[in-house]
């Protein structure tokens, strides 16, 4: 061990919405966790304010518990979200929140369960041997620290850690290696939710209230720029005609607007996403302008882009098994399932940007294996949320934010138990996990499983 070493039980990788159910779930088992963010801020795209995408099935039940449901409840109370509001097309409801506000309140709950967090930094290289990882260099400011963890958890998004390590892994659609879009999110203070739905929308129209706004208002809703097609596309604002957009809210002056997007980009080429980047903040300037010039109920906005581009899909790492296509359209449930995935597999066309939304069979609900989060070939590894072992239907429902706090869960609590046991995450029980993620208030649904009958 180097002099400059940093040591940890659990080491998570990457702070978005899973890293941060990661962390906190291994830290509340007793280990002593860092966790290593790249931006300088945690929360990943629940700080540009996108829905907590799902916590209900298609038929209204609830399976998303937990550290999700426990964040939601407390931003509740801090004005930052407005539970989970019946929709009504695709899915059965939304949860939308306040990006600055869960940025604070994820900060607050770190820091309270006493979580290291080192932002602005990278993971850059791991040494390994055997599938054990006995060290992950990290670039921080002026050098590269090591770091010797017990259990690693790498929830990037990317799989860096695990592709690092050797991992096998897919990328992209299984015939044509196309990922989708990346995205930006604009958000628009000063609005007229009332007067934009009434302009816009072409779906249902979920409406909320606050404590400080009885009268119900929309929080969200899908619309079209069918209207001004030829405009639009004059102009090259959006590549398609009747351009899909979609809006979300958890207060009456502000909305968030997701119909940015840039095709192409591999979001594991920094330059390529660097390049990306600068073309989103251009594309939604222009939306915004566009908006205020022509759409009542936008006058007298300004509007930020998001800070960062939104990557849905990159790299899925092998695991011991793959959730599949099949899978996601029977809602099969596994006997050694950590959680429930409920969005429905939501497809952005990598040539087209479009949406399109394909309901889960069954119940309305997937069961997400263990053997998903563990990589194959490695003792000590396990990985959550975006690069889950999926295929890219499954992952197309996985890839969102409800599903990834469940993953980033039941991660951090298996490396938990690993640290404390000192003992390889594949010879870990399935059951005590269950158990342990049961006793944190997690769902999971093993009597309508396939293996649970036979």
């Amino acid at each position: 061990m180097s002099a400059d070493a940093l040591t940890c039980d659990v080491l998570v990788v990457g702070g978005g919405v899973t890293g941060v159910a990661a962390a906190l779930a291994a830290r509340r088992s007793g280990a002593d966790t860092i966790l290593l963010e790249n931006k300088p801020f945690v929360g990943g795209n629940a700080t540009t304010g996108l829905c907590l995408h799902a916590f209900k099935t298609k038929l209204g039940k609830q399976v998303v518990f937990g550290i999700g449901q426990e964040i939601v409840s407390d931003l509740i109370d801090r004005g930052g979200a407005v539970g989970h509001i019946p929709y009504g097309e695709h899915y059965h409801s939304v949860t939308p929140v306040d990006g600055d506000l869960f940025r604070i309140l994820v900060t607050e709950k770190l820091a309270e369960a006493g979580v290291i967090v080192i932002y602005g930094v990278n993971a850059v290289g791991v040494d390994s041997s055997n599938g054990r990882i006995s060290r992950v260099h990290v670039a921080m400011k002026n050098r590269v620290r090591p770091i010797d963890a017990n259990v690693v958890v790498d929830s990037s998004g990317d799989g860096d850690v695990a592709a690092t390590a050797g991992a096998e892994f897919r990328m992209g659609h299984e015939k044509t290696g196309k990922m989708q879009p990346v995205s930006m999110l604009l958000r628009c203070f000063g609005t007229d939710n009332e007067k934009v739905a009434r302009a816009l929308a072409d779906s249902p129209i979920a409406r909320a209230t606050r404590a400080d706004h009885p009268e119900p208002f929309p929080v969200y809703f899908r619309g079209s720029l069918s209207k001004w097609n030829d405009q639009v596309l004059r102009e090259k604002l959006v590549p398609n005609r009747d351009q899909m957009v979609f809006f979300n809210s958890v207060w009456p002056n502000q909305l968030n607007v997701n119909t940015a997007a840039v095709f192409g980009i591999d979001g594991t080429d920094p330059i390529a996403l660097s390049r990306a980047s600068v073309q989103l903040i251009h594309q939604t300037a222009r939306i915004g302008e566009f908006f205020k010039r022509n759409v009542d109920g936008f006058q007298g906005i300004h509007y930020v882009p998001s800070a960062f581009a939104g990557v849905r899909e990159t790299r899925n790492i092998k695991g011991h098994y793959q959730i599949v296509r099949d899978d996601v359209l029977s809602g099969r449930k596994f006997d050694d399932s950590i959680g429930e995935a409920c969005f429905p597999v939501d497809i952005h066309d990598p040539d087209t940007g479009q949406a399109s939304f394909v309901e889960i069979g069954g119940d309305g609900s997937f069961g997400i294996p263990l053997r998903c989060l563990v990589p194959v070939g490695f003792s000590n590894l396990l990985v959550a949320g975006r690069c889950i072992s999926v295929d890219s239907v499954a992952h197309a429902s996985t890839r969102n934010m409800g599903a990834c706090m469940v993953t980033g869960e039941g991660a951090g609590v298996t490396a938990g138990i690993a640290a404390a046991r000192d003992i390889d995450v594949p010879s870990i029980s399935v059951s005590e996990v269950q158990t342990e993620i049961r006793s944190r208030g997690g769902y999971i649904d093993l009597e309508s499983s396939e293996e649970a009958g036979q």
